[in-house]
């Protein structure tokens, strides 16, 4: 008798559709090993100050890392304070972790309006 794997697709799509939570996955799958949640709130921080981090950090721990725990794309040890990809989140397509940055020119073009 077989055991089948069984993924809720809505909480990975929940977890897909923000760009923090992308960022997280994309970082963890580029170490490609076990990264502290220091590395990563480093990572996320928009300023490389210590109030940037700490924020990046909190974030992290209340919003973002439950999530994708929870939906089975990373795993995360709260003792040892640690973070690491599972296999679910290394087998998506790049595309889906990744967002393209948009470039000023293309954030100056008129917005179009469909009829």
């Amino acid at each position: 008798m077989s055991k089948r794997e069984t993924v809720n697709w809505s909480s990975v799509f929940d977890c897909l559709s923000n760009d923090e939570r992308r960022a997280v996955l994309d970082f963890l799958v580029d170490e490609d090993g076990q990264v502290t949640v220091d590395d990563v709130a480093g990572h996320l921080a928009v300023d490389s100050d210590d109030d940037a981090v700490h924020r990046a950090r909190v974030q992290l721990h209340h919003i973002h890392l439950p999530k994708l725990n929870a939906a089975g794309l990373i795993v995360w040890s709260r003792d040892q304070g640690t973070v690491r990809e599972t296999t679910l989140a290394y087998q998506l397509p790049v595309g889906a972790i990744t967002t393209a940055p948009v470039t000023a020119a293309r954030s100056n073009e008129p917005q179009q309006t469909g009829d």
